[in-house]
C-alpha cells in the first residue's frame, strides 16, 4: 500500500516522524538502566527507526513500520507515554493504518481513557475489515464496541444464569426490571424465576438449542478464531430474531489484544464469563449485576475467582460489580 499524502505534506510527515525520533532519543538520555529484556528490546527497535529515518533514500513504508514497532516495544517495557505519542503520530502519519490505531486503542487503554480506546479499537476493527459484511436476509444491523457501549451507557445490566436454581428462584420480576437484561448460550425464560425479557443475548458459537430463535435486540456472538464466528453467523443466525448484531470486533474481546488483550484466560473462556468482564471493562453501566452465578457449574473456577474478587457485594444470588 502506497502512502497517500496531500501536496505540500510531505515536509509534514517528515517532520512528525524527525519529532518522534527525538523524543526517542530522549527517553535513551533519560534511561538508567537497559538491562531488562523489554527495554532492550525497545532501545534496538529504536536504533532500527534512527537507521530508516535518517537512510539515504528513506522509505516511508519501512519509517512507519519501524515507528510502530517502537510503540508496541513501549508499551510491553510500560512506558506508555512514549507508546501514546508514537500511535498518535502514526495516525496522523497513516489515518488508514490497521497497526496505527491498534497501537493507539491499547495505548489508550494502558493510559486508562476507556472511551477513547474504544473508539480507536472501532476504526482498527474497521479498516482490518472485520465488520459484517455476510449477514443473512434481514440478519440485523452490524455494531462494533463503540456502538455497543452506547446501548449500555448509564442503564442497569443484569446479566442472567442458567439452571434450575434460578428458573425456581422467584427473582422474575426483579430481573424484568433492570434497564438491560443478558441472557447467555441456550437460555429459557420462566416468568416467575428468570424473568421473560431479552435485550441482549451473547451466544457461543459452540452453543445451539432455542436461544437464537428468541427475539433480542441485540446478539453478540463469540468465537475466538475468526472462521468459527463466521460459521455461527453464517449458520445459525436467524433472520428477523434480532435488531442487531455485534460485529468482528465484538467476537472475542476478553483475549483480542487490540480491546482487553487478557490472553491469560482459557482459548474458551464461558460466555458468562466473557459478558462479565466485558460489562467491567467498558464501564459505563452505574449497575452490573450477575444473578445465579453463585451457584456450582456456572463458571469456571479462575473465572468465578476474578468475578468474586472484583464484586462490590453479594446478596443472595446476586453478584453486584458496581
Amino acid at each position: 500500500m502506497k502512502v497517500r499524502l496531500r501536496p505540500g505534506s510531505v515536509a509534514r510527515a517528515e517532520d512528525l516522524t524527525t519529532a518522534c525520533v527525538r523524543e526517542c532519543a530522549g527517553y535513551l538520555a533519560a534511561l538508567d538502566d537497559v538491562a531488562a529484556p523489554e527495554h532492550t528490546k525497545l532501545v534496538a527497535a529504536i536504533g532500527t527507526l534512527v537507521a530508516e529515518h535518517t537512510a539515504y533514500e528513506p522509505s516511508r513504508e519501512r519509517s512507519l513500520d519501524a515507528l510502530l514497532n517502537v510503540g508496541r516495544l513501549a508499551l510491553d517495557a510500560g512506558e506508555v507515554r512514549l507508546a501514546r505519542r508514537i500511535a498518535d503520530s502514526g495516525v496522523a502519519l497513516r489515518a488508514s493504518s490497521e497497526g496505527a490505531w491498534r497501537l493507539r486503542a491499547q495505548a489508550l487503554e494502558a493510559d486508562g481513557r476507556a472511551a477513547e480506546a474504544v473508539h480507536a479499537h472501532g476504526r482498527y476493527a474497521a479498516l482490518a475489515g472485520e465488520r459484517l459484511d455476510d449477514l443473512p436476509f434481514d440478519g440485523g444491523e452490524p455494531i462494533g464496541v463503540a456502538a455497543f457501549r452506547t446501548q449500555l451507557a448509564g442503564r442497569g445490566v443484569c446479566v442472567v444464569a442458567n439452571g434450575e436454581d434460578i428458573a425456581a428462584s422467584g427473582l422474575g420480576g426483579r430481573i424484568d426490571g433492570y434497564d438491560v437484561v443478558i441472557r447467555v448460550d441456550s437460555f429459557q425464560t420462566h416468568q416467575d424465576g428468570t424473568g421473560e425479557r431479552v435485550d441482549v443475548h451473547a451466544v457461543s458459537h459452540r452453543s445451539g438449542g432455542p436461544g437464537w430463535r428468541r427475539r433480542a435486540r441485540t446478539r453478540l456472538v463469540f468465537g475466538e478464531q475468526p472462521a468459527q464466528w463466521r460459521a455461527a453467523i453464517r449458520q445459525r443466525l436467524v433472520p428477523g430474531a434480532q435488531a442487531y448484531v455485534g460485529d468482528r470486533s465484538l467476537s472475542r474481546p476478553v483475549r483480542d489484544p487490540a480491546l482487553i488483550g487478557e490472553v491469560r484466560w482459557a482459548a474458551d473462556p464461558s460466555t458468562a464469563f466473557v459478558v462479565a468482564r466485558l460489562l467491567d471493562f467498558l464501564d459505563v453501566s452505574p449497575r452490573i449485576d450477575l444473578v445465579g452465578f453463585t451457584q456450582p457449574g456456572q463458571l469456571r473456577a479462575e473465572e468465578r475467582q476474578w468475578v468474586l474478587g472484583h464484586a462490590r457485594r453479594r446478596d443472595g444470588m446476586r453478584i453486584s460489580l458496581r
